[in-house]
């Protein structure tokens, strides 16, 4: 008699689906490319109310290549503009390690009670998810303004040889992260637009965070919301635009067009992120796509070129970005 089990394995015509690995698409990594995308990535290291942070978007299976080259510029800029040195592990060159010392560090990340990474400005949180990841940030760093000079160098590099990222797609700026709860939604919401809009029923709270505290009317900013809802079913799309849109004062009105600000909504698995960003900035930097701005930057110093070359006059950059 033939074996049940077997026989359906056998019938399927088919090879068992093999459990992702995770990271390259389940291909297998040596000791050294594991180790240091152990480093990169704190594995202690989770998604906690009250974070703030990127959401970065990758090109598929690239995902140790895509947080090694962002981790290095986050460092990179976080002296630069902070003048905080990152961590002595990040400075470590992969060349300057064997492949012995390499395993030796990743079985000392799995042993209960080891040494953990360093604090610095910055961690990479893996999401789980195909080409997504978070990269935490604490303070000083505020997300927008971070993503926005990434954006602008990245828009201003006109050599392709020269950009700092080649596997980085898309950033999302994270300004405060809760619950993706009704609740929760209602008090990230609070907290991450206070500073630019009157809020129905404001608490002291929010009063305490507004951008123009006291009498002063601050200016009718217009708006757009803009979501993302990744691994979450309860909260429906409709339902979190209108809950954020009905806690923003009457005087602000609805611009799909052109808002003055950008509302960035992101939900994944049980966490709601929300930040708030310059709608001309947000057009302008294509959306913080690094990856695209990278062209336009290389696009618009060849015109140059070839304007030169022909003594005509240079397009202005509101005609560049709209040929790009």
């Amino acid at each position: 008699m033939d074996d049940p089990k077997r026989k359906q394995t056998h019938d399927s015509g088919a090879r068992p689906l093999k459990r992702s690995k995770g990271g390259n698409l389940g291909a297998w990594q040596t000791p050294a490319h594991k180790s240091k995308l152990a480093m990169l990535t704190d594995r202690d290291a989770v998604l906690q109310v009250g974070d703030q942070g990127i959401w970065v978007t990758f090109a598929r299976g690239m995902d140790r290549k895509a947080i090694s080259e962002l981790m290095s510029l986050c460092d990179q800029l976080g002296e630069k503009l902070y003048n905080i040195a990152p961590p002595r592990e990040h400075c470590q060159s992969q060349d300057e390690e064997d492949i012995e010392a390499s395993i030796e560090k990743e079985l000392e990340g799995f042993k209960a009670g080891g040494p953990k990474r360093s604090n610095g400005l910055f961690k990479a949180i893996r999401a789980d998810i195909d080409c997504v990841f978070f990269m935490k940030t604490r303070e000083p760093v505020d997300p927008v303004s971070f993503c926005r000079k990434i954006c602008e160098d990245a828009k201003c590099c006109s050599n392709l040889r020269e950009r700092k990222t080649r596997y980085i797609n898309r950033l999302t700026p994270v300004s405060i992260l809760d619950k993706a709860s009704e609740n929760g939604v209602e008090r990230v919401a609070r907290k991450a637009l206070a500073p630019w809009f009157d809020l129905q029923e404001e608490t002291e709270s929010d009063r305490a965070i507004s951008s123009n505290p006291g009498d002063e009317e601050r200016p009718a900013y217009s708006y757009a919301i803009r979501h993302s809802i990744r691994s979450n079913t309860e909260l429906k799309h409709g339902e979190l635009i209108q809950r954020i849109a009905s806690l923003i004062g009457s005087r602000h009105r609805v611009s799909l067009e052109n808002p003055d600000k950008v509302i960035l909504v992101d939900v994944f698995k049980n966490f709601c992120g929300m930040s708030v960003v310059d709608g001309s900035e947000w057009v302008q930097l294509r959306k913080f796509n690094v990856n695209e701005l990278y062209k336009v930057g290389s696009s618009g110093a060849s015109r140059d070129t070839d304007q030169k070359n022909i003594g005509g006059e240079v397009p202005g950059p509101e005609v560049q970005l709209q040929e790009g």
